[in-house]
């Protein structure tokens, strides 16, 4: 018996892989081309660090993020706007298993829904070039809206516009507080921790994959 009608997606860590230390590797490296780790780690903690890049999540302009960052350490211009100028390289591939399971999904005709925290400047790039991020029938992208997971307004605001049931939903995530803001709200939710699992979990819930 199916026990789902939809599945909402997260984008990051779910279906594409995201770390800035790809890029910033590149960035940082000692005299013999390797990367410099400490460097790259102080940066990512004290520049362009994790609560910086929350607020491009929940909004905040790219020049505004930029400017903040500079006011801070004015001396790493380039390494600054690397972040933004340069964020693609941040991910390196899409995460193939997650994407066979939307493909699949959507193939059978099962409505398929994206919930993400992702820049406004910066999802519609990220869209062009993978573009199983196209198939989503509804997607909410937290920098559009103003607010971030594991706010329930930004779940509220999923639901209304795609008419959800929550007890009827399905949703992935790789964030432990996303996933327990989900089930506060009455969704079927699993932390994700590869593909087959979640290909699993969606089997014993009926969905056709």
């Amino acid at each position: 018996m199916r026990e789902v009608d939809a599945v909402v997606f997260d984008v990051g860590q779910v279906l594409i892989e995201w770390d800035p230390r790809h890029l910033y590797r590149k960035v940082f490296t000692r005299d013999d081309a390797t990367p410099d780790e400490a460097r790259v780690e102080w940066f990512l903690s004290e520049v362009c660090h994790h609560d910086w890049n929350v607020e491009q999540d929940r909004g905040r302009r790219i020049a505004d993020a930029e400017a903040e960052a500079l006011s801070r350490h004015p001396d790493m211009g380039p390494a600054i706007r690397s972040y933004y100028g340069r964020f693609q390289a941040m991910i390196p591939r899409a995460i193939d298993g997650t994407v066979q399971v939307l493909q699949t999904l959507k193939a059978a005709g099962f409505p398929v829904h994206g919930l993400t925290n992702f820049g406004a400047e910066t999802f519609p790039r990220t869209r062009a070039r993978f573009g199983f991020l196209n198939a989503f029938d509804t997607v909410v992208v937290s920098g559009e809206e103003g607010v971030i997971k594991p706010d329930p307004r930004i779940y509220e605001i999923l639901i209304e516009r795609a008419g959800l049931d929550p007890a009827r939903t399905a949703f992935v995530d790789d964030s432990p507080r996303n996933i327990e803001a989900a089930r506060a709200l009455g969704f079927h939710a699993h932390r994700f921790e590869g593909a087959e699992g979640f290909r699993s979990w969606l089997r014993d819930l009926g969905a056709p994959v």
